[in-house]
């Protein structure tokens, strides 16, 4: 990959960037394991640990925004694509292989996706499964240890990530058996040897397993009892997202197929063949799940499948090689053109039109109040910031030092949760909005709600002047 392609995909990653500091609030899923990373272990409560290990990471080194979770999920991913494009390079020339990437780099899911969704295990998935798959093909190729050492490496990450690996490694599995090539790699020892050393990687979080959640909440996406209905819809959810977050790719693959410069020519080299014998197995497996066994899809499940797809279209279609100099300038161009669209776009509706209601939520100005009416009237705490699911989690890690956020309704999965220390050091209730008495009282029974303070601030990074009210009560420590 020539430095100007390096440097137009990293121009592509860097949009998410700059959205970032429009949208300065992380949204849900992040601020949630970013509390978790304030105290991370083997487990967690929904998700295997590395996604609040990640969570740490950005809580120990940078400030909790948005920006900063994006930079550290645009970094990973950019690993993928490194290994997008070494897998391409194993059945096509260097010049077509950059442009696939790119291609993959430019696509809504890369340059916009990861600010909504920041180091969430879905989009975590992505860089380990590259590896995976390169390591694997690699592997099986050349016998050698240092790719069996890799796949085992990938393979403990993307479980420790999330339990969907498993269905990934089942379709690298039907890939050997169905491309003729890698059948003989059953009958290495090294393959036996790289599972025993990826079993002895996740061997500390099976043992803990018994005392997270992931498990139940894995399993309680599946839904035996749902109508045909659901399942259809959740399989739209499937088709929606490959579309929609490949475009614009998908837009510049057809125009240059009307063009003659894309031509419809499978790859016969065992390794794309053994690429579009994983990305239907995997497509396949998930049909299943969600048809079958009433799986529960949101789009931004696509996240790690998204490559596959990509690999796959490389692998069924061929850039005419007389005109590909041209290709490669015209689809770079409005590639990058999209991005600049995106960027600007996102910024002027952000930033001066409208605002977000949870990405450009006052937190920092929020958690700064606060703090200091506290620390006017205590001389500890407090330990948690408790209340609602945004309000709990953002404001905590916002405070300075971070404190851990605490959803009331999710209390009892909620790590590193210790009441002694809450009633020792006390706790800040609140909520957007309106306090929930009911979910309040089954807490602090005791509790005076009656006169909740009242804090209004507006919005961060906009100039349209709307305004963020959040009510609340202090439980106050009794140990100091």
């Amino acid at each position: 990959m020539d430095r100007r392609f390096i440097a137009t995909i990293g121009f592509l990653l860097a949009v998410a960037a700059g959205l970032a500091w429009v949208l300065p609030a992380p949204s849900s899923d992040t601020r949630e394991l970013l509390s978790w990373g304030l105290n991370p272990g083997l487990t967690s409560p929904k998700q295997p640990p590395l996604m609040a290990w990640a969570g740490g990471v950005v809580m120990r080194l940078a400030w909790p925004t948005t920006f900063w979770c994006v930079a550290l999920d645009q970094a990973l991913n950019a690993v993928g694509l490194y290994y997008v494009y070494r897998t391409l390079r194993l059945w096509t020339s260097r010049q077509a292989a950059g442009l696939w990437t790119l291609l993959l780099a430019g696509s809504v899911y890369f340059i916009a996706a990861p600010v909504a969704f920041a180091l969430n295990a879905d989009v975590l998935q992505f860089p380990f499964w590259a590896a995976l798959l390169f390591h694997a093909l690699r592997a099986f190729a050349t016998r050698g240890w240092r790719h069996w050492i890799a796949l085992a490496l990938a393979f403990a990450l993307a479980f420790y990530t999330k339990y969907t690996v498993g269905l990934f490694v089942a379709a690298l599995g039907v890939a050997t058996l169905w491309v003729p090539a890698y059948r003989r790699v059953w009958r290495e020892p090294r393959l036996y040897a790289a599972g025993l050393l990826g079993a002895a990687l996740i061997a500390p979080h099976l043992i803990a397993m018994p005392r997270s959640g992931a498990l139940g909440h894995a399993t309680g996406t599946v839904l035996l009892d749902a109508g045909l209905g659901y399942r259809l819809r959740n399989l739209g959810e499937m088709a929606v997202g490959f579309l929609a977050y490949l475009a614009p790719a998908w837009l510049w693959l057809a125009a240059g197929a009307a063009r003659g410069e894309v031509l419809h020519a499978p790859a016969s080299a065992d390794p794309a063949r053994f690429v579009r014998a994983t990305a239907g197995a995997s497509l396949a497996m998930l049909a299943l799940l969600v048809l079958g066994l009433g799986f529960k899809y949101p789009s931004r499940y696509d996240a790690p499948f998204l490559f596959l797809i990509g690999l796959a279209a490389a692998s069924l279609l061929r850039f005419d090689a007389a005109r590909l100099t041209a290709t490669r300038t015209w689809m770079t161009r409005v590639t990058l053109g999209f991005a600049v669209i995106v960027l600007v776009g996102g910024l002027a509706i952000y930033g001066l039109a409208t605002h977000h209601p949870r990405q450009q939520e006052p937190l920092l100005q929020a958690a700064a109040r606060l703090q200091a009416e506290w620390s006017a009237h205590y001389a500890c705490g407090p330990a948690y910031l408790m209340g609602d699911f945004w309000s709990a989690y953002g404001l905590g890690i916002s405070f300075v030092p971070p404190r851990p956020g605490v959803h009331l309704i999710e209390i009892a999965g909620d790590p590193g949760y210790d009441p002694a220390r809450r009633d020792a050091q006390g706790a800040i209730v609140i909520y957007r909005d309106r306090l929930d008495a009911h979910e309040i009282e089954g807490v602090f029974p005791r509790l005076d709600l009656t006169k909740p303070e009242t804090l209004t601030l507006p919005f961060a990074h906009t100039l349209d002047g709307a305004t963020m009210t959040y009510r609340y009560v202090f439980a106050p420590p009794k140990g100091c």
